[in-house]
């Protein structure tokens, strides 16, 4: 893999950028609740009906409800399901619910599946769902995807297979917060407490958890009774590789069938018994700054990030052109998106003149999957005069710099499979969130209240204009800088039969064979 770095770093001397090499992280060794996984993910491209997928890093529980990070939910979403599923349009799909229905402004009805059990044979219920999204809002649970169902008011157990939810005020995300959500077993985990659900988890889905080795393996078991029929292959696992050279030689090697978040640059050099394909990303990747601290408290340094990230140069260099650059915390498709809105155009010389200015070094946050673009920005406001220096930290400790306020600024992406710009300002922008997560710990009270008015109207042309107005805010106050929406690139063998990816990033491989 040396030539393609060193293609990668040609391609890259465009961008004041140093310092690009890859480091890959190692395991723990400790083994939650299963024997070690270790072997058998050694022995992947060998064994029968076993399709290994690499992520770029580790999750980060198996409680469903207890994280906000998509590795962790591609994983968890083979195990658990929720009520909807998001199709390749965004859509909602059935799934643990067969239909609904929205019977006035506030209140919604849910048919359920009568045909389901639990991993443990616990029959699946209405009590579930109730049981399920009550915990979610719990105060007292803590959970990180609250803000997703916030607006639930109550739900109702109508009859064993029917469920009705109602909300505070008109929900026009609520189809979308459902489908991000999964159902547990109210049953067995009012029994063996959190900490035991998170160890042995037990859902509904195509597969059954076997065991996790943190930083080394994810094993999970095909599902025999599943209700949608049984999966095609034995075994699924899910093995975290951060650096991209290693994941690439594991799929070329048939250590591993499907890798995720594969470079545009290395993409051509996949072949023979492995190719590349794509599907239109759901993620924004930003730089975020802590406007708490200097000097992003400033406004004009922030606006000077802005002007000092040339956004298309990371286009092109970084992606190859399979990326869109942003102007607002947005991409074309998502409701919400404003054309013409008012961001930054890249101005070299106008940045240099404030950064420049600015003493002391800035540290920026960065997880090894996002480490190149982190780099390539540090780069470029390093050459507008910033002292800017990449940390590259593990998964979880970013995690808890970011929300806990600890980072100045850091780089990052957010998935929006919902499609709606509400994902993205109700956790990021909206005051009431910086109570669960810091972030940048920017607030607006105008902005607040454009928050709550479009999250309260089903009016489609009176959010959107409630959206752009509130997009150019955000931009004026400049806590970010939006980056690039890529296309999502896997590697995958062509023994993989059966399978297409998803934009938001989801593993469905319920459906999937292995050609002997």
């Amino acid at each position: 893999m040396n030539l393609s770095r060193h293609s990668l770093l040609r391609r890259l001397a465009l961008l004041p950028i140093a310092g690009l090499a890859l480091t890959a992280c190692s395991g723990d060794g400790e083994t939650f609740d299963g024997n070690e996984a270790g072997g058998e993910t050694e022995a992947a491209g060998g064994a029968s009906g076993q399709l290994v997928i690499a992520q770029s890093s580790d999750i980060l529980t198996m409680d469903p409800h207890m994280h906000r990070n998509r590795p962790t939910q591609n994983v968890i979403h083979t195990v658990f399901e929720s009520l909807v599923n998001q199709g390749q349009d965004l859509n909602a799909v059935p799934e643990l619910a067969t239909e609904w229905e929205q019977v006035d402004d506030l209140t919604w009805r849910f048919q359920l599946r009568e045909d389901v059990t639990f991993h443990n044979g616990e029959p699946f219920d209405a009590e579930d769902v109730k049981f399920s999204i009550e915990r979610i809002l719990d105060p007292e649970q803590a959970s990180p995807r609250a803000s997703m169902l916030e607006v639930i008011d109550s739900v109702e157990v109508e009859d064993e297979h029917t469920v009705l939810i109602t909300t505070a005020n008109p929900a026009p995300t609520l189809l979308a917060g459902l489908a991000v959500n999964e159902i547990v077993p109210s049953e067995y985990v009012a029994e063996v407490g959190d900490e035991e659900f998170a160890s042995s988890p037990v859902g509904t889905g195509p597969f059954t958890f076997g065991d996790w080795v943190p930083n080394e393996a994810v094993t999970l078991a095909a599902n025999e009774d599943y209700w949608g029929g049984a999966p095609s292959v034995d075994t699924l696992i899910f093995r975290p590789i951060p650096e991209v050279s290693s994941r690439m030689a594991a799929l070329q090697s048939g250590d591993v069938q499907i890798a995720a978040e594969i470079p545009p640059d290395l993409s051509g050099e996949l072949s023979g018994e492995t190719e590349a394909v794509s599907v239109p990303g759901t993620r924004i990747f930003f730089l975020a700054m802590n406007v708490t601290e200097a000097p992003f408290d400033q406004l004009e340094v922030r606006v000077a990030a802005n002007q000092a990230v040339d956004k298309q140069t990371l286009v092109d260099a970084l992606y190859e052109g399979r990326a869109r650059a942003l102007d607002q915390p947005a991409f074309p498709e998502m409701v919400g998106y404003t054309e013409g809105i008012e961001g930054y155009e890249f101005d070299a010389d106008a940045a240099a003149e404030v950064l420049g200015a600015v003493e002391g070094s800035v540290e920026i946050d960065s997880t090894e999957s996002t480490r190149m673009l982190a780099e390539a920005v540090a780069g470029q406001l390093q050459t507008a005069g910033l002292d800017a220096q990449v940390n590259v930290v593990e998964e979880q400790a970013f995690v808890e710099g970011v929300e806990s306020g600890a980072s100045t600024a850091y780089v990052s992406s957010w998935g929006v499979a919902e499609g709606d710009a509400d994902v993205i300002m109700a956790r990021h922008f909206w005051s009431p969130s910086r109570e669960g997560a810091f972030y940048t710990g920017y607030t607006n009270d105008a902005l607040d209240e454009l928050i709550v008015s479009a999250r309260s109207t089903v009016d489609e042309g009176e959010r959107e204009q409630l959206y752009a107005e509130a997009m150019q805010i955000v931009m004026d106050d400049a806590p970010w800088v939006p980056l690039v929406n890529p296309e999502e690139i896997y590697g995958v063998s062509t023994r993989v039969q059966g399978w297409e990816p998803s934009p938001i990033g989801r593993f469905n491989v319920a459906g999937v064979s292995l050609d002997s």
